[in-house]
């Protein structure tokens, strides 16, 4: 598995930039009908401003469905750092000397000091140091699209649930990376580090253009199964179970991240596959 596939499964899903268009559907079964956005947790610049579509459909909902709530967000910090830890020894005896000096020096130029990398387990390492990468390249989660629904939903006391857990979330990272050795993941942050800007342009293209299926060729395409099945496919069966339980609501805006959407096993042809008229919104 290589780092360009670790960025777009455990970056690209998130985060995107400034863009005119939008991945939005609209799903309606009889009385109930939903409305599906494809999000974006950080952006550049000033970010990205939701389109009226988008702000006359939540109007229109009753109910907003995230991956996770933003109340529950607040102690997600330190959930992700219990799981990040290592539980015995240090990083640097996991790996060769050669290999961990390069990657500490690679991590010095992002202005991470090696002692914060060494109490880790490889496969937040790796993170951490992509998503300094990103950062570094202009990237700032308060200018994401979820930013701006979560604005929305204050201004007009809208109520927020969230489809899973934070605790569920850290699972998938580390389910999806179980059968990948230490000594692999960063050897493989080191000889792919540089494509971080590469990956992006390419879902910054898709995302300009509104096109889900080329965002859905480079977000899952390459993914190998396990990663698939762990990171997106699961949560994604869990997520519409979820959904069918909600019988307070006849109008729902859901906001997850946009690889969710794509493919025969993605958000929008699961609620197909449960009779569910699925159509874009133009």
């Amino acid at each position: 598995m290589k780092l360009k596939i670790v960025i777009v499964t455990l970056l690209a899903l998130l985060w995107s930039t400034l863009s005119s268009a939008e991945v939005f559907y609209k799903a309606v079964q009889g009385d109930k009908t939903l409305w599906i956005m494809g999000t974006v947790h950080a952006a550049k610049g000033d970010g990205f401003a939701l389109s009226d579509q988008a702000q006359d459909a939540l109007a229109q909902s009753e109910v907003i469905w995230m991956e996770v709530a933003p109340e529950k967000l607040k102690n997600a910090q330190a959930a992700f750092m219990a799981h990040a830890m290592r539980s015995q020894g240090s990083l640097e005896e996991n790996v060769d000397s050669e290999t961990w000096q390069a990657f500490t020096q690679v991590a010095q130029q992002y202005g991470i000091p090696e002692q914060n990398l060494n109490p880790l387990n490889a496969w937040f390492a790796q993170i951490v140091l992509v998503a300094t990468a990103v950062n570094h390249a202009g990237y700032a989660q308060e200018a994401g699209v979820e930013s701006k629904i979560e604005q929305f939903a204050d201004a007009n006391s809208m109520p927020i649930k969230s489809l899973e857990t934070v605790e569920r979330q850290i699972n998938a990272l580390v389910q999806a990376q179980s059968d990948v050795g230490e000594q692999e993941i960063i050897e493989q942050t080191l000889t792919e580090i540089d494509q971080v800007n590469e990956v992006l342009d390419g879902i910054i293209a898709s995302w300009q253009e509104g096109d889900l299926t080329a965002l859905g060729k480079l977000l899952n395409d390459s993914m190998p199964p396990q990663m698939a099945e762990e990171l997106l496919y699961k949560r994604n069966r869990e997520w519409i179970a979820k959904l069918a339980t909600d019988n307070q609501s006849d109008s729902a805006f859901i906001a997850v991240g946009a690889g969710h959407l794509v493919g025969d096993e993605g958000v929008l042809t699961l609620l197909e596959e449960t009779g569910y008229r699925v159509s874009e919104v133009d």
